[in-house]
Parts: C-alpha cells; structure tokens; sequence
C-alpha cells in the first residue's frame, strides 16, 4: 500500500469512529428532551384526534417514569404513553442528595 492509501483508510476509519461515537452521544436527557418535545408538539403521533399533549415524569424507588397525556379539543383524555427510564436515579448526577451544595456568598 501507498502512503496515501494508508492515510485515506485511516481517515475513513477515523470518521466511522467518529460517527459510531456521535450516536452513542444521545444521552437519556437528550432523549427525554425528545419524548417531552414530542408530546408537546405532536400530541397527534399518540393518540387520533390528538390536540394538546401534556408531559410529566414520576419517580418510583429508583426509577424516573416519562408521562405523556394527549387530550382531544373537548380536554377529553385520550390516552396515556409512559416512558420508563429504568435505575435512572442510581446515577449520582440525577441523585439531588448527592450533588454538591453550593456555598452562598458570605458578607
């Protein structure tokens, strides 16, 4: 192999890396931002007649529970998607007890 081969065959598999890391980079937030933002906007993927979607989560031991309730114009419920995020509290960044407080300004 040429040189240039070399560095074209490195290249190519430095940008596939880079891809497979580029979509291993959704992070739970990023898709609970989606779920939310989807239930939002676009009550109607959930349910027919759909035409205001409202988001919530719920947290049950140690998992987070995403709520989506979609609602015709009448503010009839349609239905309900729920959207588990399993162990999500297990992680210490979505744990409030064990983040670090932050000392207010002493005068």
């Amino acid at each position: 192999m040429t040189s240039t081969r070399i560095i074209a065959a490195a290249q190519l598999v430095f940008a596939a890396t880079a891809i497979a890391i580029g979509a291993l980079a959704l992070s739970p937030a990023a898709q609970a931002e989606t779920f939310e933002h989807s239930c939002t906007t676009n009550p109607g993927a959930y349910a027919t007649n759909a035409v205001r979607g409202e988001y919530s989560t719920q947290r049950i031991g140690q998992d987070r529970y995403e709520i989506c309730k979609v609602y015709d114009a009448g503010n009839r419920l349609l239905g309900t998607t729920n959207v588990p995020n399993y162990g999500y509290y297990n992680s210490p960044k979505h744990n409030r007890l064990d983040q670090a407080q932050v000392p207010g300004v002493l005068k």
